[in-house]
């Protein structure tokens, strides 16, 4: 993953930064320089056998971590790598590449929420320049995401990841599993709907690329060989909302002769009605996606937007509060509470919610940028 010449630089950093410290024992510096030697000459098991004496020597010295958890990476000795990168962490918690490899690390042994915590702690730390590790980083992040059915920040990685590389074959397939909301890995897929999930991938990264046109043609094509799907008309009906509101509008209705109990459709179908100030017409559709999904923050959000076109102010306040509970981070939970908590005459609390708001909304649109 990372070639010798980028190990060996991040270990000479560490040296670099470290501060002015009384010379090491003798048996320290022999093992040490033994290790490297080991190193080197490719003898990886000696080499890891000799860093971990040293690192029981000196167990706070961070470049140690950093060359024993490389070299149990590339033996794809993952539960001992985490181990190792994780004190490396707690030495160094700034270190992006540190954190990449070790949630590459927990991905492996099916750490999979701990995993995306770290490799979403290593893209805002950055990758220092080791692109390839960036990529595969990103990627996994998009799986880890998958996996644990939380579909929208999946697409969110996706993005970041097509919009900088050519698109290997099982991104499509991630992409396609992302849209049918399975929490499969490309090779979980079952023979029988891997052509469905690389159709319906191609679809959906011609949008994330921004390609319209080329989108709209695949999704359509994907639709001809396969209309009872489930998820194909959501994800279709998803991508027309901006350019065709109508035919989108009937697009996500056809998912629901599919599965009545589609939640992500109920809900946005109840969010167009709601962009045309049609409440009454978006309850029946908000008010089950809710019952349906309780811990669902966007399906509990357009039911308390709903309730507050209604005129059910308290109504609203219950379904929003719950909504920005299940998710603090939600900008579009918090402007609709906050709209709500205006309503009620709770200054103070709106002017919070607002706040809120714009933090949220500053930190995604600094994401983006």
């Amino acid at each position: 993953m990372l070639s010798h010449a980028t190990v060996a630089a991040v270990a000479a950093l560490f040296a670099a930064a470290a501060p002015a410290q009384k010379a090491e024992s003798v048996s320290f510096e022999q093992v040490v320089k033994q290790a490297g030697e080991a190193r080197d000459q490719n003898r990886l098991e000696d080499a890891a056998r000799l860093y971990r004496e040293a690192l029981r020597i000196k167990p706070g010295w961070p470049e140690g971590w950093w060359f024993l958890g490389t070299l149990l990476y590339d033996q794809d000795r993952f539960p001992e790598c985490s181990d190792a990168l994780g004190r490396l962490i707690d030495l160094k918690p700034e270190m992006g590449l540190g954190q990449a490899l070790l949630g590459l690390c927990e991905f492996n042994i099916q750490r999979y929420a701990s995993a995306l915590r770290h490799l979403l702690e290593a893209e805002r730390l950055g990758f220092g320049g080791e692109q390839q590790l960036q990529q595969v980083a990103v990627y996994h992040a998009a799986l880890a995401c998958i996996l644990l059915q939380d579909y929208e920040h999946a697409r969110e990685q996706l993005i970041r990841l097509v919009q900088s590389t050519d698109v290997p074959p099982d991104v499509y397939l991630a992409a396609g599993m992302a849209a049918l909301r399975r929490p499969l890995l490309p090779p979980q897929i079952p023979d029988s709907d891997r052509d469905l999930a690389a159709q319906l991938g191609h679809a959906v990264v011609f949008e994330l690329e921004r390609h319209p046109e080329e989108a709209a043609r695949a999704y359509e094509a994907v639709l001809a060989v396969y209309p009872k799907a489930p998820g194909v008309h959501y994800t279709y009906g998803s991508f027309l909302l901006s350019s065709d509101p109508d035919k989108a509008l009937a697009a996500l209705k056809q998912e629901l002769e599919i599965d009545p109990d589609h939640v992500p459709a109920l809900a946005t179908i109840a969010g167009e009605y709601l962009k045309r100030e049609d409440a009454a017409s978006a309850r029946p559709y908000a008010e089950k996606a809710a019952r349906l999904a309780p811990g669902d923050f966007a399906a509990r959000t357009a039911y308390g937007r709903t309730l507050l076109q209604l005129d059910d102010v308290e109504g609203a306040i219950r379904e929003l509060e719950t909504a920005v509970k299940l998710a603090p981070d939600s900008p579009h939970a918090r402007f609709a509470l906050a709209a709500a908590y205006t309503r009620a005459g709770r200054k103070e609390d709106a002017e919070t919610e607002r706040n809120a708001f714009k933090r949220l909304q500053k930190l995604i649109d600094s994401e983006k940028n």
